[in-house]
């Protein structure tokens, strides 16, 4: 089964299918197909607390974290007051928070490449302040969280749509299926196929509502950090070299993944171990 499903999910990466054989609903439909069948009583909305839907004793002490002050409530109002003090309203692309949160990542036609929420932010903070920021933790975490926020309970509406957009999102997925490192894995090993089994003392989270709740906090972090820190991280586990945060590699493993979860709502509660 386990072969028959890798096939039938990696299928269009293996054989190159051109552009028009590219469909990600027909692809969505697949893999929410395959997470329903691996746990018929978990409902589609639990997945946005990620291996908290799959362990009982987990799930408990994580909503009795979501019922107090939670480590990151102080970062994410941070932000929001680092949001006003900077004058990020003024950017075009951050005038309305929700919005924006809802409309990354996206494929721009002009740049021919992915953009996500973080490196639009970055771009904003350079043309207010004329610095750099740091693309995976900190303030950018910060912002980025208070921006998410704003968008909380709105749906996750990730379009692709031309042959360039559907390209960058095949390259995502194939990076998503890719096997890498010394330990030879792929994402889908472990968030796909192997989710909700541990590796250690941790459960594996499933892939389906990976996009929901973002940035994170992470108590091994002791902190809020982005999508790609966490790739970077994963990458590292596997004892592969990661890509550049917000280049074109995990640009478009972000594309692939938040429209695989197209449909589902963005959360605020974004506290994992």
């Amino acid at each position: 089964m386990k072969k028959l499903t890798t096939l039938f999910l990696g299928l269009s990466v293996a054989v190159g299918f051109t552009n028009a054989n590219i469909d990600p609903q027909a692809d969505q439909d697949a893999f929410i197909n395959y997470f329903k069948k691996a746990n018929p009583n978990v409902a589609l909305e639990d997945y946005s607390v990620g291996a908290y839907a799959l362990d009982d004793i987990n799930r408990g002490q994580f909503e009795d974290i979501l019922s107090g002050i939670t480590p990151y409530e102080d970062a994410v109002e941070k932000g929001g007051e680092e949001f006003a003090d900077l004058g990020l309203g003024k950017c075009a692309a951050l005038a309305d928070p929700a919005a924006a949160r809802v409309k990354h990542p996206y494929f721009d036609e002009a740049q021919g490449k992915v953009i996500t929420l973080e490196m639009t932010i970055a771009k904003c903070y350079n043309e207010v302040t004329g610095k750099k920021i740091a693309k995976n933790k900190g303030r950018i975490a910060r912002l980025s969280a208070w921006i998410s926020d704003q968008a909380a309970g709105e749906k996750i509406n990730v379009k692709v749509e031309s042959d360039a957009a559907k390209a960058a999102y095949q390259k995502g997925k194939a990076v998503f299926y890719a096997k890498r490192g010394e330990f030879n894995l792929s994402c889908a090993d472990c968030h796909v196929y192997n989710h909700g089994k541990k590796a250690r003392a941790d459960v594996l989270s499933p892939a389906l509502g990976h996009t929901t709740h973002l940035p994170m906090y992470r108590a091994k972090w002791g902190g809020l950090g982005t999508l790609h820190r966490r790739y970077g991280g994963c990458m590292k586990n596997m004892r592969a070299k990661p890509y550049k945060s917000h280049g074109e590699e995990f640009a478009n493993l972000e594309f692939y993944q938040a429209r695989m979860n197209n449909g589902f709502e963005i959360t605020a509660d974004r506290y994992r171990k």
